[in-house]
């Protein structure tokens, strides 16, 4: 039996086409979500969550209101001294990654690593106590420039607070930084802490 070349030719293309369909979705396909934000979390973040831990602050995601704003990649809860990690919102991003799909992995774990030291200057900001929620007497008319600016304007807008936002904005690249404050507002464990009123503390509690 003669087979004709132009069938084999005609299946040929066809496999191939199947093929370049298949890499196309696999390369534009989200990360996976069975991953948990810790997938996701720097090596030189990880000192600052595990001090979250050890001063009484919890680290989750994706709770419900996360799911009705896709925009926001987290936020710090004082009531529950929690500070929650919108990690669907940031793997379904379209701008994650490079334009041909790639670095996807590497992008989230800068985007999220970025994002905790955020939300943990908020955490800071609460355990200094001020009315403002501030930590140091910075301008914050300035801005950034570009982008950035874009960003810090509508947080600023949703947050109602400019000068906060400001300054985690300005530390969200410095986890080093941010965990030794934590050391100074919020780890009571130690031998001399700032309380909510301001006031430098022992560890028996005893005002100095």
């Amino acid at each position: 039996m003669l087979l004709n070349p132009e069938w084999f030719t005609a299946i040929r293309l066809r496999l191939m086409s199947r093929l370049i369909m298949l890499l196309m979705m696999l390369a534009l396909a989200p990360i996976s979500r069975a991953e948990t934000y810790l997938n996701f979390l720097s090596e030189e973040v990880m000192p600052l969550h595990d001090k979250l831990f050890e001063t009484n602050f919890v680290v989750s995601q994706d709770p419900p209101m996360c799911e009705k704003n896709k925009l926001i990649r987290g936020f710090f809860f004082s009531k529950y001294r929690a500070i929650y990690l919108c990690l669907e919102n940031l793997l379904e991003d379209p701008r994650l990654g490079n334009i041909d799909g790639s670095g996807k992995d590497k992008d989230a774990r800068l985007q999220l690593s970025r994002t905790l030291t955020h939300e943990a200057v908020h955490a800071a900001q609460w355990c200094r106590g001020r009315e403002d929620w501030t930590l140091f007497d910075r301008d914050a008319t300035k801005g950034f420039g570009g982008f950035g600016d874009s960003a810090l304007d509508k947080a600023a807008e949703y947050r109602g607070n400019r000068r906060s936002e400001y300054e985690a904005y300005l530390l969200e690249n410095d986890p080093d930084l941010v965990h030794d404050l934590f050391s100074i507002y919020c780890d009571h464990g130690r031998d001399y802490y700032l309380d909510r009123d301001n006031r430098l503390r022992t560890h028996s509690d005893t005002q100095v």
